[in-house]
């Protein structure tokens, strides 16, 4: 076990490192920022996330609908040697372990604004595994962490072609990704023409009801005014999926959309606690 030294922060290789693509990875780097904590990151290729996973000991946290194991990141660990292998459990391990360290994650004072929030695709089978975490800390940043991947992720299709990936392992890193999409070839990943525009439309409307949950404090960018918490951070690593993600012309008119909330709330996550590392 170590006994000193910095915090590793696990994320998913890409070529637009240090930054993170991927959501649940953009949350734990927010996370961390947020409380202020020192960390160091150690990018793992998609392929290789099993490997190195199972090599620290850290079990999956998520399960495919045939009841397999679903290696992900992030992971975090600590100087003790402590591996914490899922976002909400970073979020809620920095919180007990640094409660007086930058911002409170979940401030008792909260007004719980948004937290009740619900998608609108909450009855639709997902075929990507989403952690409910259930019987975890904050139960109540649990549900709005579901219900919040829920609506995104009925609407990665957007960016899941335009997903960056090495060029030395994009072609097991796209065979990996087929396999558990269970399709046969990545144009299929690719939607163009009408039916992109359903989507879109699909998505601008299901954001609608969440959307309005920002703008219930006039001060904004945040649900609660100008103090953010990890309702704010949920959504946020979401959006940075997005903007990284989503071909440049559509993120331009994503952060158009609802009076451009999410526009302010990405570039007020982005200013004050995004870290590249």
């Amino acid at each position: 076990m170590k006994d000193s030294g910095p915090f590793i922060f696990y994320d998913i290789a890409s070529p637009i490192e240090p930054r993170s693509y991927a959501p649940n990875p953009s949350k734990g780097r927010l996370a961390l920022s947020f409380k202020g904590v020192p960390f160091e990151t150690t990018f793992v290729e998609i392929t290789d996330i099993s490997k190195v996973r199972k090599g620290l000991d850290c079990p999956a946290t998520r399960t495919f609908d045939d009841g397999s194991d679903y290696y992900t990141l992030p992971m975090l660990q600590a100087p003790s040697g402590e591996v914490i292998g899922d976002s909400f459990d970073i979020a809620n391990y920095l919180e007990d372990t640094f409660p007086d360290s930058g911002s409170r994650l979940f401030p008792q004072n909260s007004t719980r604004t948004g937290l009740d929030y619900e998608s609108p695709q909450k009855d639709t089978t997902i075929m990507i595994p989403i952690t409910t975490n259930k019987g975890k800390n904050n139960q109540d940043y649990a549900r709005f962490n579901w219900h919040v991947d829920v609506t995104f992720t009925q609407h990665v299709l957007l960016v899941a072609y335009y997903m960056p990936f090495n060029p030395a392992t994009e072609e097991a890193t796209r065979e990996c990704f087929l396999k558990r999409a269970k399709m046969d070839s990545w144009e299929q990943f690719k939607v163009e023409g009408e039916m992109r525009e359903g989507i879109k439309a699909s998505f601008k409307e299901s954001l609608t009801s969440l959307a309005k949950l920002f703008t219930v404090n006039e001060d904004g960018p945040f649900l609660e005014g100008n103090e953010a918490n990890y309702a704010d951070l949920i959504v946020g690593g979401w959006l940075n999926m997005f903007s990284e993600c989503m071909p440049s012309e559509e993120w331009k008119d994503f952060r158009t959309w609802h009076g451009g909330v999410f526009a302010r709330l990405h570039d007020a996550l982005h200013e004050n606690y995004y870290v590249c590392k």
